[in-house]
């Protein structure tokens, strides 16, 4: 089972003026989201105080977007998915939910979004199931196959 949602915005503007207010972001803001699209989430997180979805975005780059632009069409908990509470406070991320390497290794969330290889490769054998099932089945085997082939991260597989 996959968790899945369905955008239902892309900009800053979208969300409600209290987490836009602490969000970092401005209402001219564009998410890398299609709306109306289906995404996997791959982990949920609560940081400032905002509950965050993990999901592919259209670069094909995981991120972290404010629940408030997805409607669930799945909202069911993935069965291996587990919980881990984080000590970064209110400015950070104090709760998380996800795949293994997401909860075991602390350090894995911010080299996922440093594009460091080990976490690639670490997001790929975890979610190995959304290769299979759901909405993500081609942005995995697209990550997969740069993967392979020792591509950097540093540009969107997409895009080469």
């Amino acid at each position: 089972m996959v968790m899945q949602v369905i955008c239902i915005g892309n900009r800053g503007s979208d969300l409600p003026e209290l987490v836009l207010s602490v969000s970092g972001n401005f209402k001219s803001t564009k998410f890398q989201l299609t709306v109306d699209g289906t995404y996997a989430v791959y982990a949920m997180a609560i940081s400032r105080g905002n509950v965050m979805l993990l999901v592919l975005n259209d670069n094909v780059r995981p991120t972290w977007t404010h629940v408030e632009l997805f409607h669930f069409t799945d909202a069911a908990l993935p069965s291996d998915w587990s919980f881990a509470r984080r000590e970064e406070g209110i400015f950070g991320i104090s709760a998380l939910w996800g795949y293994r390497s997401m909860i075991e290794n602390p350090s894995h969330n911010d080299d996922l979004m440093e594009r460091e290889r080990r976490a690639w490769r670490d997001f790929l054998a975890d979610n190995e199931r959304a290769s299979r099932e759901g909405p993500d089945q081609e942005k995995i085997r697209m990550l997969s196959e740069a993967f392979n082939s020792g591509r950097t991260f540093s540009t969107p597989p997409n895009a080469i």
